[in-house]
């Protein structure tokens, strides 16, 4: 498993038309926004951990970083303040709550941090969840013959390849080692989506949304989500707030 380096430098501590009669009917160009792939990392301490529900919740403290991935000139990114408040509110439906001192301490601590990746700049290969090298191990070097045999998945991410993407990346920690020199990594969830046709502040919130489900649970290989289905039954973008509320997953994939 990789994980960004200088992951714990800094950590300040937080508990995260038409006119007329046809308006309402014409839509123009649906599920524009394509899918969001999520993959999530665990490491072998984190398999051995039973996942939380709502039932029997696991409690964190953490950190946003805000956009450390990246950004562009111009983009409109939103409030890391409501982020922390939604993310919040999707961690819980997973089964992690924001720990208070006293009265629930934590077990977890929670890095999140998000931003734009540039294809040949970035390793979103790698960000998406595909290695090349594994097709070229499977086709004993005719990887491009393998085309027909590659999944909906596989295609999906080397067609992302080649385009900027926004990303999210959740880490989670041992609350008690988290600042130490070695640090205990339990998982990793990484969420990306194209860039193109939208902000960072419209697509973090859909992002997220789609990707709690993977919180803490580990994937194998991508999970792709239909980002306009996430948009029309779960986000209304601009505010960050709910239409719908978000089922905790027992099974990450959709």
């Amino acid at each position: 498993m990789r994980f960004p380096c200088g992951l714990l430098a800094g950590l300040g501590v937080v508990a995260f038309g038409l006119p007329g009669s046809l308006r309402a009917e014409f839509v123009l160009f649906r599920n524009i926004w394509g899918n969001a792939v999520v993959n999530t990392d665990m490491t072998p301490a984190g398999r051995a951990l039973t996942p939380p529900t709502v039932e029997a919740p696991v409690y964190f403290l953490g950190t946003t970083l805000g956009t450390k991935l990246g950004s562009i000139p111009g983009d409109d990114e939103p409030p890391v303040k409501e982020v922390n408040e939604f993310v919040t509110r999707l961690l819980a439906k997973q089964g992690y709550r924001a720990a208070q001192r006293g009265v629930h301490e934590p077990t977890l601590f929670l890095v999140m941090q998000w931003g734009y990746l540039r294809p040949g700049y970035d390793d979103t290969g790698w960000f998406l969840g595909y290695n090349a090298n594994q097709d070229i191990a499977a086709g004993g070097g005719l990887a491009p013959l393998l085309k027909n045999l590659r999944s909906r998945e596989i295609e999906t991410i080397i067609e992302y390849g080649s385009k900027p993407i926004y990303g999210i990346i959740v880490t989670a920690f041992e609350y008690t080692t988290a600042s130490t020199p070695n640090p205990v990594i339990y998982w990793q969830t990484r969420i990306g989506l194209p860039a193109n046709g939208k902000t960072m502040a419209q697509a973090l919130p859909t992002m997220f949304v789609a990707g709690a489900p993977a919180f803490g649970r580990e994937t194998k290989t991508a999970i792709l989500r239909d980002a306009d289905t996430v948009r029309e039954g779960h986000v209304k973008l601009g505010d960050l707030k709910f239409l719908e509320e978000v089922p905790a997953a027992t099974d990450p994939k959709p």
